[in-house]
């Protein structure tokens, strides 16, 4: 007799298996959400507030749950009731649904612990690089611990859950279709519910995160990595967004040689000239926050040698990451281009030939190197250097085999150490250097080698990384100056984003500040501070001005040195999909669907903002809504039409004139 064409008799088995294993489901996700609200608003014990959230992450679990139960769906209704019957193959499969959903939420925690959020588009980008993020979990967590502890409990709750559960009988192939048909209607439901609910419930962000899951975050992500920016955000009509954007940021349109429609660029007029081509090192710090550093406000003391050099020439005290990546703050330093959602501008398809600080100085006669301790493909940071200025790109494989490594590339000190290789080889040879160099070593799981930082390592923690990071500086700086480099160099320090993202905000600016300074030969850029608001998307004007090279390219940013230090400033920023113009008062933000929301704080020294209603807003502010609306479209409408360029370039230093 053939079992599998036999009419079922008790088909509830294998409902009644799937309604527990969705229960288990439901209940992890709030479990999971209480304990977030707990561990992340410890002082905010809003009993109103969490059970709103928990209502709503319900709502979602059910939603997501037909997509993350379709396999063990699949195989008990396609599976031969031969292979159910055995109470071992019925076990194996519940304990591997078990499994992946403890160890699940065990990963949305630590991803949650390190960047205050449910999956993002931080995860999509880490799921394309899985050798950096394999070995850095493995290095990170006690991951065989973990895994053993959720098989463990996956294997106890799968004998509960499979108890008094009746042997699954045969289904013909009518009902093998409806149960197939059944599923898929309940996913696509699920879809149709997850777009009608709004992306945001909460005005504040860790509550509205932890109401959503990871994996409809994660879909959301994968979604909008590419997506069109006029069809999702408020727009202007192009030529009063041109005109804007000209206005607030000194761009002027003209038409493009290499463009068939326009370009908006800026002439960028050196206040330095110095009597020879001055060598120019950009140090981008891994996630190197202001809160490190006592100099720039923060209550730490692990960056003496950042501190003591931040004195000597022009320190900036209220500089703002444009977001939380470092492929953010790349675009922003080395670009001077504002963030756009979806994927930066240095990991996108068309990014060739845009205008960069390695295209002007190239185009000046420098020799470029990039220098990076890690793999170049991670971030795609060695196609996006080599096709827009840098002639040469130092990654991992080119570091020394003695070199200390861990997950994400060679230490610090051995990557500076390569630099000062390029920057002696530049003096003899006679040819100005433009080199830029992003460390590695301020990064999860922290491991460093020991030196003497001045700063008691109890293990691998984020302060004796910082520290470290800050040796390797300045020790980098002091051997500059012992071999008289830094008579003929401009140095650029600036951290790529903060350590962590913490506030309430739709985009958490507080976090978001970083220290940076510039070092100068120039007498007068000694011993000088400005204090206004700025961005990152300043540093390359500055630098440029600084170095005595005089330019058109379409650069967002400012020379700072030609602004009163201590006026009003702005910057631009991003945090997920939420773009946002921040000014000393007020932060007006652009997010999906259109939305606009408004947040204001006492000043600039201020951490802390507070939602306003849009009604709230007084009319003379409503201005910047419309001023951040045309910047941010002008912006993505510029790369869409290649008219990111760099139209001159050339050194005003007198001995090359």
């Amino acid at each position: 007799m053939n079992h599998d064409s036999t009419p079922e008799a008790s088909g509830p088995s294998r409902r009644s298996l799937l309604l527990r294993l969705l229960y288990l489901h439901l209940a992890l996700g709030a479990l999971l959400r209480v304990v977030l609200w707990l561990w992340w608003k410890p002082g905010d014990l809003d009993l109103l507030g969490l059970g709103a959230s928990l209502s709503l992450g319900v709502v979602r679990d059910v939603c997501i749950a037909p997509f993350l139960l379709a396999p063990a769906a699949l195989c008990l209704g396609l599976a031969p009731v031969r292979w159910l019957a055995r109470r071992g193959v019925l076990l194996a499969l519940t304990t591997l649904v078990c499994f992946a959903v403890l160890f699940d939420a065990v990963a949305q925690a630590c991803f949650f612990e390190e960047f205050t959020a449910r999956y993002n588009h931080v995860a999509v980008d880490y799921v394309l690089y899985p050798h950096e993020v394999l070995v850095n979990l493995h290095e990170s967590y006690p991951i065989p611990a973990i895994l053993l502890l959720c098989g463990l409990a996956a294997f106890g709750l799968a004998l509960r859950l499979v108890r008094q559960v009746p042997a699954p009988t045969a289904l013909n192939v009518r009902r093998r279709a409806a149960w197939s048909g059944a599923w898929l209607s309940a996913c696509v439901v699920g879809v149709l519910l997850l777009v009608a609910l709004p992306a945001r419930s909460f005005a504040d962000r860790v509550a509205d995160e932890t109401a959503h899951n990871g994996h409809e975050q994660l879909w959301r992500a994968w979604l909008t990595a590419e997506l069109d920016y006029t069809a999702y955000y408020a727009t202007l009509p192009a030529e009063e967004a041109h005109a804007r954007t000209a206005r607030y940021t000194g761009l002027e349109s003209e038409l493009s040689p290499t463009a068939s429609s326009f370009t908006l660029t800026k002439a960028i007029i050196p206040t330095i000239k110095p009597t020879r081509p001055l060598d120019v090192i950009v140090v981008v710090e891994e996630s190197l926050g202001s809160d490190f550093s006592r100099a720039y406000g923060g209550t730490k003391a692990v960056t003496p040698r950042l501190d003591e050099w931040s004195q000597r020439g022009v320190m900036l005290s209220n500089l703002v990451a444009n977001g939380n990546r470092t492929v953010r703050g790349l675009e922003g330093i080395l670009c001077s281009f504002v963030p756009l959602p979806g994927d930066s501008i240095t990991k996108r398809p068309a990014t060739k030939d845009v205008a960069t600080l390695a295209a002007i100085y190239q185009r000046c006669g420098y020799d470029t190197t990039f220098v990076y301790g890690g793999r170049g493909m991670f971030d795609t940071l060695e196609p996006f250097a080599s096709a827009n200025g840098w002639a040469e790109f130092v990654e991992q494989a080119d570091m020394p085999e003695d070199a200390f490594y861990t997950a994400w590339g060679a230490a610090d000190e051995w990557a500076f150490d390569v630099l000062v290789e390029r920057q002696l080889r530049a003096r003899a040879s006679g040819r100005p250097l433009f080199a830029s160099i992003l460390t590695v070593s301020n990064h999860k799981p922290y491991l460093v080698p020991e030196r003497d930082t001045g700063v008691a390592a109890k293990g691998a923690n984020r302060d004796s990384a910082v520290a470290y990071a800050d040796w390797s500086l300045g020790r980098w700086l002091d051997r500059c100056q012992q071999e008289g480099l830094l008579e003929h160099t401009v140095v650029l320090v600036v951290g790529d984003h903060g350590a962590r993202v913490y506030g309430a905000e739709s985009i958490p600016v507080g976090s978001y500040r970083i220290p940076a300074f510039f070092v100068s030969p120039e007498a007068s850029l000694q011993g000088k501070r400005i204090d206004r608001l700025c961005s990152q998307v300043d540093l390359a004007p500055t630098l440029l001005s600084m170095s005595g090279i005089e330019a058109r390219a379409s650069f967002f940013g400012e020379d700072l040195l030609r602004l009163p230090p201590d006026g009003g400033g702005r910057a631009f920023v991003i945090h997920n999909r939420n773009v946002g113009l921040l000014t000393d008062e007020w932060m007006v933000v652009l997010g999906l669907q259109q939305e606009v929301a408004w947040w204001r704080r006492d000043s600039r020294a201020s951490n802390a903002l507070q939602q306003v209603p849009t009604a709230q807003v007084p009319s003379e502010v409503r201005e910047l809504e419309r001023d951040a609306m045309a910047i941010f479209q002008t912006a993505d409408e510029l790369y869409h039409v290649h008219g990111l360029t760099v139209h001159t370039a050339k050194s005003v230093a007198t001995a090359s004139n």
